[in-house]
């Protein structure tokens, strides 16, 4: 089978430190020789038309509006009032600054969107003000990377976005679908923070007066408004989803004017970081196109539907062997390259056990997601040993208890879908 090759290659190539989308194009262009492709050039030229007609629509333009607004959110220095604005706002509890390291991803991640982002743009600040206050590196290296994924699984989110565009289901209904799992996510950290830091002695800090928390909001709060400004445009259908990230970027761009922290010089890094990270999502999602029609002339998403309901025709039981599925492959395979190579796979299997796809759209996000924390692969893993300058084994080592709150979380959106569809279902109406 087709699948088996392009598997082998791709596997094989990832082990050999290929980057992801040579090892997807060189196992998808055997997959092309194997079936008879190449033959003719006439015939082997439908692998790069299958790329092409992948990056060919209107719906990926507000992919790279949404990194660049992130980018952009970094560069005029929002990281301080952020996390003063949080400290403000829970530092007085038990285990104070490690709740405010989980508020501070909430505020972070949801202007930004990205994990990435939240651990190099606030990681390095609030571990040095954790380390002063008695917590452990390690600690506090591990909360920041594991609340890093609360971004990522909120509004305005790129995963989401590929997902949307990938499932054909509407950005605004994946957007408020993530809300309930991203509070979730908060809720299960700061229970675990409140059990897990009672061994480490650390002070109580006192309660910040509502005259001062009110300061602090009015100097940051402009910032934490550009998530409901995104959001409101796109259901109120004043903006298409491109047209939200654009305001996005100026709203942006005017708070850097009214902070005084724009320059020129970050607005261009903002913009060479952006080019380089959408045309590698480009290259990903063009790939994968060409896959994904290939995989589907084999029949192999027909295959795989007869394997698997030959181990079951049980709804839940479905759910349980994807949300493990998810886990396994987050730990080897980066999320948006395992998003857009499986989405067309699972979307007949979903549809079939009469799964929601926006439900499953969050179960298949958030499970990937997973893997930025977990070993060999995560991403964010990497980086923060390089703020927090910790050894890739300490924090591998650090990280494992925080991922049973985190895959409670996930086992929690499976199961009660409701804590997915509620609100787009209340806001929107039910499909």
């Amino acid at each position: 089978m087709v699948a088996i090759t392009i598997l082998g290659i791709f596997l094989v190539l990832m082990v050999l430190g290929v980057p992801v989308v040579v090892a997807m194009a060189a196992g998808t262009l055997a997959g092309f020789v194997q079936l008879g492709f190449a033959g003719s050039l006439s015939r082997l030229y439908v692998f790069p038309l299958n790329i092409l007609e992948g990056i060919d629509a209107p719906a990926l333009l507000a992919i790279p509006f949404f990194i660049l607004a992130g980018h952009l959110m970094t560069t005029v220095g929002l990281t301080d009032r952020i996390f003063l604005l949080a400290n403000a706002l829970v530092g007085h509890l038990r285990a104070g600054l490690a709740q405010v390291n989980v508020v501070c991803s909430l505020f972070f991640g949801g202007i930004t969107g990205s994990a990435i982002a939240d651990v190099a743009g606030i990681g390095n600040l609030i571990i040095r003000q954790m380390e002063k206050n008695g917590y452990p590196t390690a600690y506090s290296s591990a909360l920041t990377v594991a609340s890093s994924v609360i971004g990522p699984t909120m509004w305005p989110s790129v995963p989401l976005l590929i997902y949307a565009f990938g499932a054909s289901v509407s950005v605004e209904r994946m957007f408020l679908a993530g809300i309930g799992p991203g509070l979730l996510i908060v809720i299960s950290l700061m229970v675990y923070n409140r059990i897990a830091a009672r061994k480490f002695s650390v002070p109580v800090l006192p309660r910040t007066p509502v005259v001062q928390i009110a300061k602090l909001a009015s100097r940051s709060g402009w910032a934490l408004l550009a998530p409901f400004i995104i959001i409101g445009s796109i259901i109120t259908g004043a903006a298409t989803p491109m047209e939200a990230g654009v305001v996005a970027c100026l709203y942006t761009l005017l708070l850097g004017l009214g902070y005084r922290s724009l320059s020129i010089v970050g607005v261009r890094h903002a913009v060479m970081e952006t080019g380089i990270l959408f045309g590698s999502v480009l290259m990903v999602i063009g790939v994968s196109a060409a896959m994904s029609w290939l995989l589907t002339y084999d029949q192999v998403p027909q295959a795989l539907a007869s394997a698997v309901l030959t181990v079951t025709e049980n709804k839940y039981v479905f759910l349980f062997m994807v949300v493990i599925f998810f886990l396994l492959i987050g730990t080897v395979l980066e999320n948006i390259p395992a998003m857009v190579i499986l989405i067309p796979i699972m979307l007949p299997l979903v549809d079939h056990f009469g799964v929601d796809r926006v439900h499953f759209g969050l179960i298949m996000v958030y499970g990937l997601l997973i893997g930025i924390v977990t070993p060999p692969v995560g991403v964010a893993l990497f980086i923060v040993t390089k703020v927090a300058k910790i050894s890739f084994e300490e924090i591998c080592t650090a990280v494992t208890p925080f991922l049973l709150p985190l895959i409670v979380v996930l086992f929690l959106i499976t199961f009660f879908p409701e804590t997915v569809l509620w609100l787009p279902n209340t806001v929107l109406g039910a499909e």
